[in-house]
């Protein structure tokens, strides 16, 4: 699936396209972190904290091992290769995946700039020769997770999870790219990502990892398939109208809607067609008939070679405050209709789908029923956008997105 915007990517790009991938990636106006695991001729440790793996660098690789290194070849049996870039002196971390999903590595980015939209990717390599482990070799398959930490919850909020194919074994080292996009919250500076074993352990179920990459989103590789699927949900009495959308689209099959009561366990409540080929902007909707006080919603898009990737996971509290906007599509003006169960103070803020803020407008609600009519949408390019009545303490009453025609 290709969208070109935020959300989650799945990718796994042959070794001809990794040159347009590095001139893009290298421009220094857009890469804000790159984590390339430094260079040398030593085999060594990564810092405190960084991974639940075991540092080996006196001999072959065992399940659950690692090494940052300049080349792959933790076992006899395994590619020679360098990093992915191919410096000589370049080092990646190299691993041999333990025998249940595990967590390879994990860091903290500092000094995000909020409400605005960031690409991340890496490169992994199955670092086994073609025919190590014979028939019944295992594969590697990566998750990616990108989190922030929510100070209302006290709990980290999933910001984009990227799940990775099975990693073919090649008779000659390759490459293969995956990532995503992600909005930083408003007001948000900082995350961190984990990266996971997805497969179980066992022979064949080995790779390397190289220049994790996070980068404005504007500087999106173009070869990546899947950019732009960000959720937004608009509760009422009982019910939860579950939106979102897609700029462009490759090899889409669908849309499946989840939905869970305590954000762990999740259930299929909807599977909508995704459009499979697209160069314009899709808007997608769902509904939820049967909201609970509490419900958390996440979107599982599926690819017709049957990769998948979510979408953010949101929130609703269905019990507290009940909004309403049209026209949707609107031309000139919207308004916003809030009933609220106490006065507060809020602000209504307007992003395009950059993540760029339109408007940021204060709104003293009172008890009862309370309306807006936005006039300054009128003078909006055509496209869609995110409206959002936020509270002071930054919390979300009410969120969802809307057109301009």
């Amino acid at each position: 699936m290709k969208t070109k915007f935020y959300s989650l990517i799945i990718a796994t790009i042959i070794t001809s396209v990794l040159a347009q991938l590095k001139a893009q990636s290298n421009q220094p106006d857009s890469i804000f972190i790159k984590e390339t695991f430094g260079t040398g001729n030593t085999k060594t440790a990564l810092p405190s904290a960084r991974t639940t793996y075991n540092f080996n660098g006196n001999s072959s690789l065992s399940d659950g091992d690692y090494i940052t290194y300049k080349r792959t070849n933790g076992r006899s049996e395994w590619h020679n290769a360098p990093d992915h870039t191919g410096d000589v002196n370049g080092k990646m971390i190299v691993i041999n995946a333990g025998m249940s999903p595990s967590e390879f590595y994990r860091d903290t980015v500092y000094s995000l700039t909020g409400n605005t939209t960031y690409s991340v990717y890496l490169y992994i390599m199955n670092v086994n020769t073609l025919g190590t482990c014979g028939a019944t070799a295992l594969l590697p398959k990566v998750e990616f997770i990108v989190e922030y930490y929510n100070t209302a919850t006290n709990s980290f909020v999933q910001l984009a999870t990227i799940t990775t194919a099975f990693i073919p074994q090649s008779s000659a080292p390759q490459w293969v790219v995956a990532g995503g996009t992600f909005l930083n919250p408003a007001g948000n500076t900082t995350v961190r990502y984990r990266i996971l074993n997805n497969s179980t352990g066992g022979c064949g179920n080995d790779l390397a990892i190289d220049d994790i990459t996070f980068a404005r989103a504007t500087s999106i590789p173009s070869t990546l398939p899947v950019t732009g699927m960000q959720l937004t949900a608009q509760g009422n009495a009982g019910s939860v109208k579950l939106q979102w959308q897609t700029l462009t689209e490759t090899n889409t099959s669908h849309f499946i809607v989840e939905k869970s009561q305590n954000n762990s366990y999740w259930s299929t409540i909807d599977s909508v067609t995704a459009a499979g080929s697209s160069i314009t902007q899709k808007l997608y909707n769902s509904y939820d008939f049967k909201a609970g006080q509490i419900n958390y919603y996440r979107i599982k898009q599926v690819d017709k070679d049957g990769r998948y990737t979510y979408s953010n996971t949101i929130t609703v509290n269905n019990n507290t405050t009940a909004a309403t906007v049209f026209p949707n599509p609107f031309v000139n003006q919207v308004q916003i209709n809030v009933t609220a169960e106490t006065a507060k103070n809020t602000v209504i803020v307007i992003t395009d789908m950059q993540g760029r803020r339109m408007l940021n407008k204060a709104w003293s609600l009172t008890k009862g029923s309370n309306s807006n009519i936005i006039s300054e949408v009128k003078n909006f390019s055509n496209g869609i956008y995110i409206i959002e009545v936020k509270a002071n303490d930054g919390s979300s009453i009410f969120k969802t997105t809307i057109m301009k025609n």
